[in-house]
């Protein structure tokens, strides 16, 4: 008589888990059928909303399995060995392959895309496909994950929509400033000298001012102590400050905008350092310890960041720190739609004493950027608007700083979005915490 094998049994119920969890994602899922030398089947890509297919098509190579337990199964992950037949076969057409691994006894599967795995020579050396079990989950979650797996196969190509709408956090603090201006004729030549002269009768005088062609253009009243002994302050004139922020003539927008970062310096002290090299804003070590978490309000709830923080060891001498990083900022104000916003881009700053500047900062800080996710640079962003949002705006111990402000930007509404998981799917590393990430795997080595 004729038998259908357990092996055909165990091959067919994987099969029938794929096309479900397709089935699910609003997708359509056509199984090979007859003779096949390794594609088991073809998703079709489909508009969930019109129905709409386009013939963008992924390949499936489907392996179920009734073992307790996978191959190589640490808990976390787990391996699929390939032959080199196999793997030319799957990466040689002009379809992504996906390899899905279903576990029948847990009655989940699990993915990859062939061809991005082993464009890693290591990992094609190897011959074996690791799969994170968190990570790789063939779930109807995937859904957009597929897409930018199919979409990706040649320019131009489009699948089905997975729009929807979304809010977009702009880089942006709306910017507010004192509505007077005070200029005045000096004898100093520039800002140099007047700085010297001006810290010679008060070293705690602001630097809320700018110095062109012999005049002073200042937020402070030029006919008070100590400015009116450095200018011709019977000649001072008072300006609404409209007629520089919201002026056209563009000497007078980059003297405006001279100010303004004369007058953040002055804002964000003292919790603030300010590198001249580089024009990053950065916490300061505290004196008396290693570390600094700032608390703040995130998007959600209220957290706590380290900004602040000793890392490594030097081999010369292992009670020493190789380094200390500094949370930081660089900015730039612009004028958009009659306003002024300050554009803040999250960064860090190194020294090699909680002070000096690391003479390997470059070096470090690339190795970072190289490894840092999105959801890491924007955490770093919504601490900074909160710092720059909340600082000095006055309160029981503390006046409020009367010549600057800073606000959130109001929100950017798009009635078209792309889901966190499209996103995701780029990333590094998105499970990653947002500021400590960059310590996974990171080696220290004193090259001094």
């Amino acid at each position: 008589m004729k038998k259908i094998g357990r092996s055909d049994i165990i091959g067919q119920r994987g099969m029938s888990l794929i096309e479900g969890v397709v089935l699910s994602m609003g997708f359509m899922f056509y199984p090979t059928g007859g003779v096949e030398a390794g594609i088991d089947g073809f998703i079709e890509l489909r508009d969930s909303e019109t129905g709409e297919v386009g013939n963008l098509l992924l390949q499936v190579q489907g392996k179920a399995t009734e073992r307790q337990r996978l191959q190589g199964d640490t808990g976390d992950t787990f391996e699929f060995p390939c032959s080199d037949a196999d793997i030319a076969y799957w990466t040689q057409g002009t379809a992504p392959v996906l390899l899905i691994v279903v576990a029948l006894n847990e009655s989940k599967a699990y993915w990859k895309s062939l061809k991005e795995w082993v464009a890693d020579p290591e990992r094609l050396k190897s011959r074996k496909v690791v799969f994170d079990k968190a990570k790789d989950e063939f779930t109807r979650a995937s859904k957009a994950a597929l897409f930018s797996v199919a979409t990706a196969v040649k320019p131009g190509a489009s699948g089905p929509s997975v729009r929807k709408r979304e809010q977009l956090l702009a880089n942006l603090l709306e910017v507010n400033f004192a509505s007077r201006l005070f200029w005045a004729p000096t004898r100093e030549a520039n800002d140099k000298a007047f700085g010297t002269a001006l810290r010679e009768l008060d070293k705690n005088a602001g630097g809320e001012w700018i110095v062109r062609s012999k005049s002073v253009l200042s937020f402070h009243p030029l006919d008070e102590w100590p400015w009116k002994k450095l200018c011709e302050w019977e000649a001072m004139e008072e300006f609404d400050v409209k007629e520089w922020s919201e002026s056209d003539n563009e000497d007078r927008q980059r003297d405006f905008v001279a100010l303004l970062n004369r007058a953040i310096g002055e804002f964000v002290r003292p919790q603030l350092y300010h590198d001249r090299d580089s024009g990053v804003f950065y916490f300061r070590k505290p004196r008396d310890r290693d570390n600094l978490n700032f608390a703040y309000r995130s998007l959600q709830n209220t957290t706590t960041r380290r900004v602040v923080g000793r890392y490594g060891k030097k081999k010369k001498d292992p009670t020493q720190a190789a380094y200390w990083r500094h949370s930081g900022f660089m900015h730039r104000f612009i004028r958009l739609g009659g306003k002024w916003f300050a554009e803040l881009t999250p960064t860090y700053h190194f020294t090699y004493n909680g002070q000096d500047a690391d003479a390997f900062a470059g070096e470090r800080l690339k190795k970072i950027k190289e490894i840092e996710n999105n959801a890491a640079v924007m955490g770093q962003f919504v601490m900074w608007r909160d710092f720059l949002a909340t600082h000095r705006t006055g309160d029981l111990l503390t006046q409020r700083y009367p010549f600057l402000s800073f606000g959130a930007a109001a929100p950017l509404e798009l009635d078209i979005g792309v889901p966190d998981e499209l996103w995701k799917s780029q990333e590094s590393d998105p499970s990653s915490p947002l500021f400590e990430y960059a310590l996974a795997g990171e080696t220290v080595e004193d090259v001094s």
